[in-house]
């Protein structure tokens, strides 16, 4: 496992290494006749991560972490210990806020405990089903109106539909290869892709944020008055990057346009890969789309 860890350069050099429990093994049959899967699933006995586990981290080094969503008590004291670092920092920190995601696939109801926690929640088909929900529009348009965060659902061959913190619905077309090959991980890897761009575009705005605030601060020491738009600016700008405004002003930096574009780059890479057989090649097709 390490080695093919290493293969596609996923350090892991983070993860914990439990004595006397042997790793989980997923055997999964593929029936190339009608695309079905059977899972054989072995735990030898790994136990779920640990909030002392997770406490060992280095936060500093992190931009965006991103939960499987299961363990919900264990999650939830995580996401709080993130959100209390994230408080910790201020809007003239170098450092940026940490972005908290999940993904809802298993269909338990004690998953929504998870839902208002997280800035960015991948819904799958199979939760939402469980909710009683038929189509992604439906899904959309209805979980959870209240929290302002944004909610990314896929749905297979029909592609993808995502709400915005700010309240927008955005939705992708799915990207068929000419040739289905192996479904395995397509999931995983539309949310990897998603995940990748939008944190991407979260730098790009911090960055930019944040030299517009010093070139503004410049400007103001060397002007005996500060004319109003000038502080109403700087102000905007405290508002929208200090991690102490948690939800929609935290998640500004994932507009409209950025979720459009970061769902269908997951629809696209999603889409290559059912036509590979597992992961190789797939990081040239990638650099392509990216």
């Amino acid at each position: 496992m390490q080695n093919d860890l290493r293969k596609y350069k996923i350090d892991y050099s983070h993860c914990p290494m439990i004595k006397g429990s042997g790793c989980p093994v997923a055997t999964i049959i593929l029936n190339s006749s009608n695309g079905s899967r059977t899972i054989v699933y072995h735990n030898q006995g790994l136990p779920d991560l640990t909030l002392e586990i997770f406490e060992q981290l280095n936060l500093e080094e992190y931009s965006w972490i991103h939960f499987e969503g299961r363990n919900t008590d264990v999650v939830l004291l995580v996401i709080q210990y993130i959100q209390s670092y994230n408080n910790s920092l201020n809007s003239t920190s170098d450092r940026m806020p940490i972005t908290i995601s999940a993904e809802f696939e298993n269909p338990s109801l004690e998953l929504m405990d998870l839902l208002p926690y997280v800035d960015v929640a991948f819904v799958s088909k199979d939760f939402v089903k469980n909710l009683g929900f038929n189509n992604m529009s439906e899904v959309i348009r209805n979980i959870d109106q209240d929290i302002k965060n944004a909610i990314i659902c896929a749905w297979a061959e029909e592609g993808a539909i995502a709400r915005a913190p700010c309240g927008a619905i955005v939705q992708s077309p799915a990207f068929p290869p000419e040739k289905v090959i192996d479904t395995l991980g397509a999931g995983d890897t539309f949310n990897a892709a998603v995940i990748y761009y939008l944190n991407k575009s979260k730098v790009e705005f911090m960055r930019k944020y944040k030299e517009e605030a010093a070139s503004t601060s410049d400007t103001n020491q060397t002007e005996d008055n500060v004319s109003d738009n000038g502080t109403a600016f700087k102000r905007d700008i405290e508002e929208n990057l200090g991690p102490e405004s948690l939800g929609y002003d935290r998640l500004k930096f994932i507009t409209e346009t950025v979720l459009r574009k970061a769902i269908k780059i997951g629809c696209r890479i999603a889409g290559a890969k059912v036509g590979l057989r597992g992961y190789d090649n797939l990081d040239v097709i990638s650099s392509d789309i990216l």
